[in-house]
Parts: C-alpha cells; structure tokens; sequence
C-alpha cells in the first residue's frame, strides 16, 4: 500500500474514532448523519469511501473519474481539486479449485485515486438522480414489500397492542396498520433491517440501544437513497461503545442499507424492462 493510501486509511480510522469520542451529542448526531446521508448517495462505495467522501466533499451529489466525466460530455472546472479514495489493486494469481490451478482476480492492496464531484464539472446537463422521484413514498412502500417477499420475510399490517410501531420476530414483520405510508416505509425499512441483520438472533451478543441504532440507521440511508427524509430517534451519543465496536457497526449499517437499495433498484429495473419489452410487443403487433 503506497503512502496515500496508508494516509487516507489513517483518515478513515480517525474520523471514526473522533466521532465516537465527540462529547457534544448534538454535533456527534449530525456528523454521523452526513455520513449516512453520503452513504444514501454513494451506496456502491464502500464505507470507508464514503467517509473520505464526506469528510471532503458532504455536499457532492455524484462523483466520478475525470475520463468518466468527459464520457459524460463533462469536463473538470480548471483549478478544481480531486476528492481522494481508495481503489482496490486486483492482481490475477493462480489458485488450486476442486484439484485443478485456476486464475482468478483478487485484491491484494490498495492505491490512491481521485474522483470529482458533478458540481466540480461542467458541460451536458445531465438526468436527475432517480431518488429524488420518490418523495411521498408510494411508490416506495409497494417497493419495500417486495423486498421482505424476496426475502421471505411475512408481513402483517395489524394493530399491535404493546404500542410498538413495528415488530421484528424472526422471519416476519408486524407494522402498526395505523400508520400513513411514510410512516409505514420508515418502520418497514428498520423492521427490514433488523431481519437481514438477525438481530433477534444475536441479542446475547448485542445491546437494545446498538441494535436500534443499526437499524435506525439503515432506514435513515435507505429512505435519504429515495428523496425521503427519517428523523431517527436515537442519539448516537447514548450508542456507549468503542471505536473498535462502531466500526463493525458501521460495516454491518453499509451493508444491509446496500443490499436494501440494490434489491429496489433491481426492481426499479425489471420492471422498465417489462414495460420496455412490452411497447416493442405492441409496436410489433401494430
């Protein structure tokens, strides 16, 4: 690993520690909402990017290479700076698979790169990202329930009697039928959460607070992905766990906000092709 890199992993490891150690609350809140909200934006990136990213630019809406932006029809501005992340070396090695020596890809290391956000370019206009299409949450619920279906996690809308708004049992879902459909996504996307993350599974092994806040924050990334906005209820100040701790927690919030979106993205795209596949059948028949 060069210098760089060793440098903007040292970043990494210290944001995370400052933000576990900030003592301000409201401030250790807000900054760890920027990274969720970066990560809503950037969700193929890893974590660790995602940190770097924030940390740099919190204000970018989308990043990419320089040729990649000149693909785009975009050029970067003159005198504009690079955002800097991590990309993986991946070297081909031979390997020993069921007897016989295969080459295969893997990451061996990291090297430096530098990325440029949208607003650091000029040129084409470019399409508004889709998650601002997606405000009121209808489209986005029906979306949500296709996911725990793929998953087969059951759902219920019922009136829960402990006042609860949803509940998580294990390969099903209870959501308070009372709610209005934001609601609903919101406590669908937490409850979802803490299915794919088997929290109830793991609650030897676990605190109450660590497996609210995981699952609070992957709602709070999936919604923010969508163009909705989840005010979560829970400081992370009250979170009392190490840097070491929080960055498995974050790892496991990155991942399962991750799998959520890609699965509605996935469907998002299915169903454009149906509809595409569907006008071809139509002008054929015409």
């Amino acid at each position: 690993m060069s210098d760089k890199a060793q440098q903007l992993t040292a970043t990494i490891a210290d944001s995370i520690k400052a933000l576990c150690t900030e003592t301000d609350e409201v401030r250790q809140s807000a900054l760890f909402k920027n990274w969720l909200n970066t990560l809503s934006r950037f969700h193929k990136y890893s974590f660790g990017n995602c940190i770097l990213i924030a940390i740099q630019a919190p204000d970018a809406s989308r990043v990419a290479g320089f040729h990649t932006w000149k693909e785009l029809g975009r050029n970067v501005k003159k005198g504009e700076k690079g955002i800097r992340i991590l990309a993986p070396i991946v070297r081909k090695v031979d390997e020993q698979v069921n007897g016989n020596t295969e080459t295969v890809s893997r990451p061996v290391g990291f090297r430096c790169v530098s990325v440029f956000s949208y607003e650091q370019t000029e040129g084409r206009e470019l399409p508004e990202l889709e998650y601002n299409a997606k405000e009121g949450g209808d489209t986005l619920l029906p979306m949500l329930e296709k996911v725990a279906a793929e998953l087969k996690i059951d759902l219920v809308y019922k009136a829960i009697e402990s006042g609860a708004d949803g509940l998580s049992r294990g390969g099903s879902i209870e959501i308070e039928e009372s709610l209005d459909t934001p609601a609903r996504c919101g406590v669908l996307a937490h409850e979802l959460a803490h299915e794919l993350l088997a929290h109830k599974a793991r609650r030897d092994e676990t605190t109450k607070q660590q497996r609210e806040t995981e699952a609070e924050a992957v709602a709070y990334a999936v919604l923010s992905h969508f163009g909705m906005r989840l005010e979560s209820r829970f400081y992370l100040a009250s979170y009392g766990i190490t840097a070491e701790m929080f960055t498995a927690s974050i790892q496991n919030i990155a991942n399962t906000a991750k799998t959520i979106i890609t699965m509605i993205d996935n469907h998002d795209a299915d169903e454009e092709s149906a509809a595409e596949g569907s006008g071809a059948l139509l002008v054929a028949a015409a």
